[in-house]
């Protein structure tokens, strides 16, 4: 498998954690993928690649979920990250 730097230290090492996260809030996937949570947000189905799992109101995501993504945009990097989550830009500058 891939690198788990991403992952956050608890599920890296679960021996070494209390309790094991199989869920990650918002803030907390954002921070493993090193993004803003607008930017997970846009990166969020049904407008992008990135499906939550939803408990009541909370929207959280399954580590394995992020790590298969990064896997994916890494064999592809055939643009950013942003173009593949439907942001456009303007070159106009």
């Amino acid at each position: 498998m891939a690198t788990n730097l991403l992952l956050p230290s608890a599920l890296r090492r679960p021996e070494k954690a209390e309790t094991l996260k199989l869920l990650l809030s918002r803030a907390d996937a954002a921070a493993a993928l090193g993004v803003s949570e607008r930017m997970l947000d846009t990166l969020t189905a049904p407008h992008g690649p990135l499906k939550p799992v939803r408990i009541g109101r909370r929207v959280m995501f399954a580590p394995a979920v992020l790590q298969r993504w990064i896997e994916s945009e890494t064999e592809s990097s055939t643009g950013s990250i942003a173009d593949n989550a439907g942001v456009i830009r303007s070159d106009d500058g």
